[in-house]
């Protein structure tokens, strides 16, 4: 993805802010199907949840322009590994690719297997197909949680989810980025 890191902060903003306005334009079917995921009442998906959403894009756009003054110097870490929890499925990925969109990181995010409806239409809005496209999602059971964590070219991972599930996959991160730089 050296493509997407290779933009400028105000090409990387426009994509953010065309993806937050296709948010906006979706909201209903966006909150339907974040309803639908995880059972929450329709008027929060669509009240507070949504809203939320399309604010992160257009928040972490404003942040695209900036990076350069604020951060000079700032490279990107690496491919940044994403495990999204079952209670806010879209709200909590836009948490996670938001900044990384922003700042030219490129992603692997792993909705919970019971949640993944939202993750996967925000992939697929119109208009929004490009920005999504600098990363992925990878759907699954629990395992495919732990195949990013145990993966070599993940260099990060971000994960919210239970402290048992966590302390696992802190030792497997261990053991694996241990295995990689021995080799």
């Amino acid at each position: 993805m050296p493509e997407w890191q290779g933009l400028t902060p105000h090409a990387r903003a426009r994509y953010l802010y065309a993806l937050a306005r296709q948010v906006q334009k979706h909201g209903r079917r966006l909150a339907v199907l974040e309803t639908m995921d995880n059972g929450k009442p329709i008027r929060e998906s669509r009240d507070l949840d949504i809203p939320l959403v399309a604010r992160h894009f257009y928040h972490h756009a404003g942040w695209a322009q900036l990076l350069a003054q604020e951060f000079p110097g700032y490279v990107a870490c690496g491919v940044v590994g994403q495990i999204i929890p079952w209670n806010f499925p879209l709200l909590m990925l836009a948490w996670k690719i938001a900044p990384a969109l922003a700042t030219g990181t490129p992603w692997c995010s792993s909705p919970r297997e019971f949640t993944p409806l939202t993750a996967l239409r925000l992939r697929n809005l119109p208009g929004s197909r490009l920005a999504a496209r600098r990363g992925e999602h990878r759907t699954g059971d629990g395992s495919t949680g732990e195949s990013l964590v145990k993966h070599p070219d993940v260099d990060k991972i971000a994960f919210t989810g239970s402290t048992e599930v966590g302390e696992r996959f802190a030792k497997l991160r261990r053991r694996a980025t241990r295995k990689f730089r021995s080799n």
